[in-house]
């Protein structure tokens, strides 16, 4: 636990140099690139977000109509199941 935790502060140390050395050397271009690439990404990720939403609206439909439309034709089976059993009469009335 205690090598997991040095290892991690190690990394932050080293991360925080390089930073400060990417910083004093090409000033913040670097960083303004990175907000610039991550933004562009961001505006990507949210318009596809909305198209998988709405794609997934649309299943959820078709879902629920298949679901009603399947209880719909069970139900009518099930009603013309009792009304031959009522026509045809059972095998205990004999």
């Amino acid at each position: 636990m205690f090598k997991l935790i040095k290892r991690l502060i190690v990394i932050v140390l080293i991360a925080g140099i390089v930073l400060i050395a990417i910083s004093f050397w090409k000033g913040g271009e670097p960083f303004r690139w990175f907000g610039k690439k991550s933004e562009k990404a961001g505006e990507v990720i949210k318009e596809k977000s909305e198209e998988i939403g709405k794609e997934a609206d649309k299943i959820k439909k078709k879902t629920e109509k298949v679901k009603d439309t399947t209880k719909k034709v069970t139900e009518n089976i099930r009603k013309t199941g009792e009304k031959i059993k009522d026509i045809g009469g059972s095998k205990t009335e004999k």
